[in-house]
């Protein structure tokens, strides 16, 4: 007998009833990508990444892990990249905005281009004052007293009153040579300087042409007066003969005219200070001034 021959051929041929052992399949190939059968992704914000399994949820029994099996895991979050806004415009335009205050609506564009007319008529009108004014150049009238005299002055001491007639003459002239002055509302007085006025008379109005001379007379009566004692000392004075100091006063309303374009009206003032008059003798009763005529200010 061969004993080698039969083990050998029990070996091949292995009794009835019993399967021949298979063998291991070979290793699965590596995976490229993604499983082919994953189950979808629940969430949208992970992703798959090949990964060994848990040693449970392999097939082998050793508790190896599978070479090149992939499988899910959250991703991390995605890296959004914020820009920081821009600043504002007008960063103090808001700073006190109340949402339940609706801002002013603007104004309506008709009386916008009302208001524009409005403003550009007084520019046009100014404008057009302050030409003419430069082109005609008004000048101020030039004033002097001309005689000046007193007459039946009486004085008293005992309640130191005057009573004196007082007649003057004013010379008037205007210089421009393009304009015209009407004179209007015309006061005339006279005074003790530098007191209060004794007496005052009013004057008829007038008009003086360009380049032209104009004499105003008139006369100023006074009747028991009061006079200080600083006023009375030339009185007690022209007593024994002597001078004393007379102010000449007027007062007017001037308007300049050339045709159709006239000035507003403006007060004139005209003074004739320390005028002096002499009384003439011992006990005189007049007095005159004598000299040229003597220039009054003037003030427009």
């Amino acid at each position: 007998m061969h004993p080698s021959s039969s083990s050998s051929s029990s070996a091949a041929h292995p009794p009835d009833g019993t399967q021949p052992s298979t063998k291991s399949p070979p290793p699965a190939a590596p995976a490229m990508g993604y499983p082919a059968n994953a189950a979808p992704n629940p969430n949208p914000n992970t992703a798959y990444y090949a990964a060994a399994p848990p040693p449970a949820a392999n097939g082998n029994g050793n508790g190896t892990a599978a070479f090149g099996v992939a499988y899910p895991y959250p991703a991390p979050p995605p890296q959004h990249h914020h820009h920081p806004p821009p600043p504002p415009q007008h960063p103090y335009h808001h700073q006190y905005h109340n949402p339940y205050h609706a801002p002013p609506p603007p104004p309506p564009t008709c009386l916008r281009r009302l208001l524009a007319l409005v403003v550009a008529a007084f520019l046009l009108l100014g404008a057009g004052t302050f030409i003419v004014w430069l082109l005609l150049r008004p000048r101020a009238p030039a004033f002097s007293l001309a005689t000046l005299s007193l007459s039946r002055v009486a004085y008293s001491p005992a309640n130191s009153s005057l009573s004196a007639a007082f007649d003057a003459s004013v010379l008037a002239e205007n210089p421009n040579a393009k304009l015209s002055v009407s004179y209007s509302s015309l006061l005339a007085s006279v005074a003790l300087a530098p007191s209060s006025p004794i007496a005052v008379t009013s004057l008829p109005p007038f008009v003086q042409a360009p380049r032209s001379n104009t004499a105003l007379p008139f006369r100023l009566q006074v009747d028991g007066a009061y006079v200080g004692p600083d006023e009375a000392a030339p009185l007690k004075s022209g007593a024994t003969g002597g001078t004393m100091e007379v102010q000449v006063r007027l007062t007017a309303v001037a308007v300049f005219d050339r045709g159709g374009w006239r000035t507003r009206r403006r007060v004139m003032r005209v003074i004739c200070e320390d005028v002096p008059v002499t009384f003439r003798g011992k006990n005189a009763t007049d007095a005159k001034f004598d000299g040229p005529p003597r220039r009054c200010e003037v003030y427009l």
